[in-house]
Parts: structure tokens; C-alpha cells; sequence
């Protein structure tokens, strides 16, 4: 599925096994010399596949699996394929224009191409690439969520943004959704080691899992993280004051411009690309706090993007890495946890009470309850908490649908699992919703 470079790139991790990862693949390109490539990247609807199985993990998977498929229908002698994240990319030194795609049912996708000219030494060509794959990610996503674009090529589709998003928001969230990621060891950061994410150094890649897995202890916890309000950041409940700053926050004002016409389209994305790549070094900070502040009882592993999974000795130990975390990027972006006790429960059922506690914090982000930090699976809410909760919730169901609406369906899914936890003074409006 890759072309044959001087040095092997190394294995996307989460994806299936003769996956490599799209950072290498991209920089071992920038070092062949090639004067052109064409650049092809699909993206992904993850959301509505977690949505539709009920399962972050399992949603996840089936997304990657279905990238893989597309993959194995392109020509190998001519295209090398890579991936990251929820994408595929696929560089050609030889193709004029992108090869034709077969998708398989059950998972939708969106996708674009360009031609990239290269030239200059190997990290500008480095640079040249990296920029290419965030213009024609856009574009990629653009198309995924616009059924209506028949265009495939990523300058007229990102060049018909304020035309078609009509919204500084909308356009916003479309510069902020997608994934830099700075490729370790270039630009003064640090290369991953053994058993690290590629495009995540000192933080262990999602491949190590099952070894964690297999060297648990009896009285492990598993435990779930993921940044609050990672598009337009968290405002306190009680005034409203701006606690952190979301992605999409971040370039708004950018977006406006944008669409009133006072910055043209190259502009717009360099000064984004450059906004992009100082978040992601932020919250490349963030997880590896996370991570190093567990060990060595403890490990966390790059599984969800902007969240990490694995094995804690307990809720202690994964609330002092939670706080130190957002005391790392404080302003800038918190995570919130959940942890489920292993004992006398499989690995799967621990897994998903996790991701239910971690969904309780997400109600009470932006409150001074410590449950917004670390939520156990099992420990009750207080009535300070549970009112927050109920208010957040409360507030999804009457705006109706929106960003945040999967909060919503999470909530209803866990209905039970809510029951047992709120004080009796708060069933009564939870049956409500």
C-alpha cells in the first residue's frame, strides 16, 4: 500500500497493520526530489459513526478500516497511501489528477486533490508538503459535509468558503477541524521514540495498547481524557468569563475577515496554518503531561485525538495528572476524565463506564465541581453537581440540535447509569429530558 523509500515509515497507529503514517510518509516524499506530486486526502464522518454504534473505540476502528479499503482500490505502483487521525492521503509523482475512488458502504467520506509543486531544500519541500495536506484537508471536509460540491480540486473549494459557509462561525470551525499535527523532528521539536505516536513525541502510540492491556493489575482502573471544548473553549457558568480558548475561537476574527472580504483566500490560510500548528504544539504539551504525570503506575496511550486511554492505578492518580495537565496549558485548553474500576468487570465494560464518567464531566465543565476534572464511575453527584448537570443538559434540549446536540444522545443512551447517579432531588428533571 506505500511505495519503497530509504528508510521504512513507521505504522499509523490505531490502523490496520501495512498502514503507514501520513507524517513520515509525507517527509521521506519531501526527501526523493521530486519536482511535483499530486496530493489526494480523504477524510472521515467520524462523529456519525461513533454516533451510530454507540462506541467511540468501535467507531473509530470502522472508519480506519473503511480508509484501508480505499487504499487497497488505488493503484500501489503509483500512488503511496498514509494516514492520521480519521484521513488517508495519497502522493503521486506521476498522476496528473486523482485516481479513482471506491468507497464502501456505511461510512461517509469526503475528498480533494491538488498538484504541489516542490522545490528548495528538503525541509522547505517538508514544509511545501505539510501546508498542501492542510489545504486539501479542508477542502476534503468542505466536501464531505456539502454533498452539493461536484469540484475536486482543493483551491476552488476552499476559495468558495465564504460563499458557501455564508458564516465567519462556520468557517471558523472548517480552519480549526483539521489536524496539523507538527511532524516530530523537524522545527527544533523532538523525534518519537519507540512505542511513541509518530506525530505525538514522549506520548505512548495507541499500538501499545494491548501490551498494557496484557500487564494489568487486578485493582487497575481504566481511565478515558479529552480536551473540553476543543473548537470554542469553556466559559465559566456562573459570569460567563472566558476560561479557555477554543481552536475555532482562536480564529475567529481571522474568519470574519475572511468573509468580508478585507484578507483573500492565501492569506487566510497561511496566517491558519500558522495558528494551527501553535495549537497543536499546545496541545501536544498538554497530553504529554498527561501521560508522564501517571507513570510509572500508570499509562496512557494517543487513542482519540485530542484525548488519551489506558491503565491508572486509581482516580487519585489521574486526577493529579488532569490538573497538573490543565495547569500546563491553563487558558489555553483543559481535558476532563473518567475512570472506571476493573475489578470483577471485563475490559470492555470497564471501557464504557469510563467514557460515561468522562461524559459527566463534560456537564459540569466550566464549574468549580471537582467532578469536572476526574468523574469515577460509581461516585454520585452532590447537589451542586447535579443541578450543573442537569442545567447543561436541560439547556442542549431545548435549543434542540446543534454542536453540541451528541451530549444530548449520550445522555439518553446512559439513562440508567444517570439514575444511579444523581441525588433524588435531580431524577425528576432528568426524566424530563
Amino acid at each position: 500500500m506505500t511505495a519503497a523509500f530509504a528508510r521504512p515509515p513507521r505504522h499509523a497507529p490505531g490502523f490496520p497493520a501495512d498502514c503507514a503514517d501520513a507524517g513520515d510518509v509525507l517527509g521521506r516524499t519531501a526527501e526523493e526530489g521530486w519536482r511535483t506530486v499530486t496530493l489526494v486526502v480523504v477524510t472521515s464522518a467520524l462523529r456519525a459513526s461513533v454516533e451510530e454504534r454507540g462506541d467511540h473505540d468501535a467507531g473509530l476502528r470502522r472508519v480506519r478500516e473503511s480508509l484501508a479499503l480505499v487504499a487497497d482500490g488505488t493503484d500501489g505502483s503509483r500512488w503511496s497511501a498514509s494516514y492520521y487521525g480519521k484521513d488517508l492521503v495519497l502522493v503521486s509523482r506521476d498522476a496528473a489528477g486523482p485516481p479513482r475512488l471506491r468507497f464502501a458502504e456505511g461510512v461517509r467520506h469526503g475528498w480533494a486533490w491538488d498538484r504541489v509543486p516542490l522545490d528548495g531544500s528538503v525541509e522547505r519541500r517538508r514544509r511545501a508538503l505539510l501546508f498542501a495536506c492542510y489545504e486539501v484537508s479542508l477542502a476534503a471536509r468542505l466536501r464531505r459535509d456539502r454533498a452539493e460540491i461536484q469540484e475536486t480540486r482543493a483551491g476552488p473549494v476552499v476559495g468558495g468558503v465564504p460563499r458557501v459557509l455564508g458564516t465567519a462561525a462556520g468557517a471558523a470551525s472548517l480552519l480549526a477541524g483539521v489536524l496539523v499535527r507538527p511532524l516530530g523532528g523537524a522545527d527544533g521539536v523532538p523525534g518519537a521514540g519507540p512505542g511513541e505516536d509518530p506525530r505525538l513525541p514522549g506520548v505512548p502510540s495507541a499500538d501499545g495498547w494491548s501490551e498494557t492491556v496484557a500487564g494489568r493489575a487486578a485493582g487497575d482502573c481504566y481511565a478515558v481524557t479529552d480536551v473540553h471544548d476543543i473548537e470554542w473553549g469553556t466559559l465559566r457558568r456562573t459570569d460567563g468569563a472566558r476560561l479557555t480558548e477554543g481552536n475555532a475561537h482562536e480564529v475567529l476574527s481571522l474568519a470574519e475577515s475572511w468573509l468580508a472580504g478585507r484578507a483573500d483566500t492565501a492569506a487566510v490560510l497561511r496566517e491558519a496554518y500558522r495558528l494551527r500548528l501553535g495549537r497543536e504544539a499546545d496541545l501536544l504539551e498538554h497530553l504529554r503531561t498527561l501521560s508522564e504525570t501517571v507513570r510509572p503506575g500508570g499509562r496512557l496511550h494517543a487513542t482519540l485525538g485530542d484525548g488519551l486511554s489506558g491503565l491508572v492505578p486509581d482516580a487519585a492518580a489521574l486526577r493529579t495528572a488532569v490538573i497538573a495537565a490543565n495547569g500546563r496549558t491553563e487558558g489555553r485548553m483543559h481535558s476532563g476524565a473518567g475512570v472506571a474500576r476493573l475489578a470483577g468487570i471485563d475490559l470492555a465494560a470497564a471501557r464504557e463506564r469510563a467514557h460515561f464518567s468522562l461524559h459527566v464531566t463534560k456537564t459540569l465543565k466550566g464549574t468549580a465541581c471537582p467532578q469536572a476534572a476526574v468523574h469515577e464511575f460509581g461516585t454520585p453527584l452532590d447537589t451542586e453537581a447535579a443541578t450543573y448537570a442537569m442545567e447543561f443538559l436541560g439547556g442542549l434540549a431545548r435549543s434542540g440540535a446543534g454542536h453540541a446536540s451528541h451530549h444530548l444522545v449520550h445522555a439518553r443512551r446512559w439513562r440508567d447509569w444517570w439514575g444511579e447517579h444523581l441525588p433524588p432531588s435531580a431524577r425528576a428533571a432528568f426524566a424530563r429530558l
